[in-house]
């Protein structure tokens, strides 16, 4: 008799702890809320969330503020939300290299990016784009690849800037794949990286086609191939370089949404139901189809599961790419 009594209890009180966290989801948000980024304005990640902050106001009927917390791959932007109350007014919209490259490239990391953190939703996915500044003596992958062993083995190596995690793995890939000697010098995100290419200060870059695009239709870059299985739709003219014969230079980086550890899952689910529909809308499909993205619409499970597979391909990826931890 005991024991059904305490069961009675127990599932009263499950029940009550269930209406409170739907009470609570059904009134959220009732202030501002806040999306840390981990790369600058101009960058992919900066593009789309502040086109899902734009529509989350307009469905929410509350101000979302963007918060670029740059650097460190993101281990800033990482550390300042774990340390936000969970209670889905700070949010981070992160990205492969905080969440899925940064095990593999760090001995220690100051946050746990699958124990610190719940899944939201996914936005994008996104590939890489082998760039040369407009001067550069090479317009396909195979002549690039084979001025590049010239220039080393001349002890003039190319010179390649990274603006995130993704432009770095994708250069190394590159560079494993053709057995090249290449000067790195790294950045704090892609637009700097572009506003160098174009002014001569390197020689090429792996970037994302958002922040490549303007400067590629304006013939003040060349792009090369793509890093993806199939070719952009906003650049269709430009090969894979599985087509240039470099099925190993694959990479496809994404952008999703997470919230701090024991964020009510009422809140979540909440924001997933709200950020998978303006993916999924009209106007979020076009958006993400100019920015040469392709939606990633998931939920809380599935992005959980996405991000431990993610782990461990970009654990791969590195190991194949030979770069050292930090």
């Amino acid at each position: 008799m005991n024991v059904v009594r305490l069961l009675k209890h127990l599932f009263a009180a499950s029940v009550l702890l269930s209406s409170a966290s739907l009470a609570l989801a059904q009134t959220f948000p009732d202030r501002p809320i806040k999306l840390v980024l981990p790369f600058p304005p101009g960058s992919a990640t900066d593009g789309v969330s502040r086109f899902i902050a734009d529509e989350l106001r307009k469905s929410l009927g509350q101000t979302f503020v963007i918060d670029n917390r740059t650097g460190a791959d993101g281990i800033i932007a990482a550390q300042a939300v774990k340390a936000a109350p969970p209670d889905g007014y700070t949010l981070m919209v992160s990205t492969n290299s905080a969440h899925g490259s940064n095990p593999a490239l760090y001995n220690t990391l100051p946050y746990d990016p699958e124990k610190d953190f719940e899944p939201v939703a996914g936005v994008i996915k996104i590939p890489q784009m082998l760039v040369v500044r407009k001067d550069f003596p090479s317009n396909d992958v195979d002549s690039f690849i084979k001025l590049a062993k010239e220039r080393g083995a001349a002890g003039k190596p190319l010179s390649l800037g990274t603006g995130n995690t993704s432009s770095r793995i994708a250069a190394e890939l590159l560079k494993t794949a053709g057995s090249l000697e290449l000067t790195i010098a790294p950045y704090r995100g892609m637009p700097q990286v572009m506003t160098d290419l174009v002014g001569g200060q390197i020689d090429f870059t792996f970037s994302d086609p958002f922040a490549a695009a303007g400067f590629i239709n304006g013939g003040q870059v060349k792009a090369l191939g793509v890093t993806d299985a199939t070719r952009v739709q906003l650049l269709p003219s430009i090969p894979t370089m599985t087509e240039a014969g470099y099925q190993n230079v694959a990479l496809v980086s994404f952008v999703a949404v997470f919230a701090p550890a024991k964020t009510d899952p009422a809140i979540v689910k909440r924001l997933n139901a709200e950020i998978n529909k303006i993916i999924a809308s009209p106007q979020g499909k076009e958006y993400i189809q100019k920015m040469g993205a392709t939606p990633m619409e998931l939920s809380p499970d599935q992005l959980r599961s996405f991000v431990s597979s993610e782990i461990k391909r970009y654990g791969q990826l590195i190991s194949a790419a030979g770069i050292p931890k930090k």
